[in-house]
């Protein structure tokens, strides 16, 4: 049966209470009515509802100098729980939050050098288990942040090259197989860690922003007038595929080459062999396939004059692509995301330098950067709190798309009013 306008109209008003308040915590009736224009009598109707079948809870009224005091709303922490897990080469992290986003649990896996596809798709489905487990409420979903160029719509992973034979990885089909009927999303994680960050850290209140991050690999998410910008393929952002021009002896670098964790442990482990042997150099080659940029960092610390430089090279690179990217969009702020910007002071002084140098004087007049405020769990973030947006749609289409198919996590179409 096709559903009537009516339906859709007030299914998506339901959606919208929703979303409204997971994003700013609390909302009065009244308030709803405003925020969503709707009418205050239909407001009080669905929150009335949506409080009966325990999706929503009564907070104690404000103080009002004059007449009724209002009577804050909020989601019901207790209703289910959400579950996000953010990989990349060397590790994946995972968190599980409640109904109204509050973290409940989170745990972080490294992956052994030179895992292979199989060995990575058991690890990340295992720490998913670990936390599912250990949870008292339902697990309503579980959003994936994946990397490298992502099909989000198809669920999938179109190409990494990072790790080996990790293209074309059916990322939501494993996950389904594993978890039964629960809903599975998929996103990119950059794009994760941008709505994290966006939603409750450095982005909040923030109209145009970026969120630069670098990790394994380097990208970018973009925030335009409050939404996020995903092209004609959902694949925007992705600066590490950027190249430099050609060096004298005619190689060619890419931007994950030059700026990532993985592309610095890389450079550095080849440049050491090559180099004059000192301690701390030789500690570095001993650690073979575990080298780690944490070891980078403290092998500069140590007074190695070589290694020191590589790190400041990156911090300028870094720069400078905040710069470019500063000097495309004209954001209000750029958010510095991952392990590499944050890896030393130094790292991030020498960002900022080469920042400044870079970019515009007209966009350095309101442009600035901001290291994230969520830390390393970003991207998990995100990805968890893609269950009320994803269980709750909020647009004509996806809604008709939902009913049609008699998706319907909470029946709330067959509410009247």
């Amino acid at each position: 049966m096709r559903p009537q306008p009516r339906e859709t109209k007030q299914l998506i008003s339901r959606h919208r209470i929703l979303n409204e308040i997971f994003r700013v915590g609390t909302r009065s009736r009244l308030e709803l009515a405003r925020e969503l224009n709707i009418n205050p009598t239909t407001a009080g109707e669905y929150a009335e509802d949506l409080i009966a079948r325990g999706l929503l809870l009564e907070g104690e009224p404000a103080t009002a100098k004059r007449g009724r005091s209002p009577i804050p709303l909020h989601l019901n922490p207790d209703y289910g729980c959400f579950l996000g897990l953010d990989f990349e080469a060397l590790r994946a992290r995972a968190v599980l939050c409640d109904f109204a986003g509050n973290e409940l649990r989170r745990k972080e896996v490294s992956f052994p050098p030179r895992a292979g596809r199989e060995e990575i798709l058991r690890k990340i489905i295992r720490l998913a288990r670990t936390l599912e487990k250990n949870s008292a409420r339902p697990l309503l979903s579980i959003g994936i942040a994946a990397p490298g160029l992502v099909d989000a719509k198809a669920g999938r992973i179109v190409k990494y090259s990072i790790l080996p034979d990790f293209d074309e990885v059916p990322l939501a089909n494993r996950f389904e197989e594993a978890f039964g009927d629960l809903p599975i999303f998929v996103e990119h994680n950059i794009r994760c860690l941008t709505q994290s960050e966006l939603l409750r850290g450095s982005g909040q209140n923030c109209r145009h922003f970026l969120c630069l991050a670098a990790r394994s690999g380097i990208a970018v998410g973009i925030v335009i007038n409050g939404k996020h910008y995903e092209g004609a393929t959902s694949m925007t952002g992705q600066v590490g595929h950027t190249f430099s021009p050609e060096s004298p002896d005619g190689s060619r670098r890419s931007a994950n080459e030059l700026v990532s964790a993985t592309g610095v442990i890389q450079d550095v482990s080849r440049s050491l062999h090559s180099l004059r042997r000192t301690k701390v150099r030789t500690k570095l080659l001993e650690k073979g396939d575990e080298l780690a940029l944490s070891d980078i960092v403290k092998a500069a610390e140590a007074g190695d004059e070589f290694v020191r430089q590589r790190l400041e090279d990156l911090g300028s690179h870094f720069g400078i692509i905040a710069a470019n990217l500063a000097n495309i969009f004209s954001p209000e702020k750029i958010v510095l995301a991952g392990d590499v910007p944050s890896c030393a002071p130094f790292v991030r002084d020498q960002t900022e330098r080469a920042f400044r140098d870079h970019a515009l004087p007209h966009i350095l007049q309101t442009a600035y950067l901001e290291n994230s405020s969520l830390g390393d769990f970003a991207g998990a973030f995100g990805a968890t709190w893609m269950g009320i947006p994803r269980l709750f749609p909020e647009d004509e289409e996806t809604v008709l798309q939902w009913l049609a198919e008699n998706r319907r996590p909470v029946d709330l179409a067959a509410t009247p009013g």
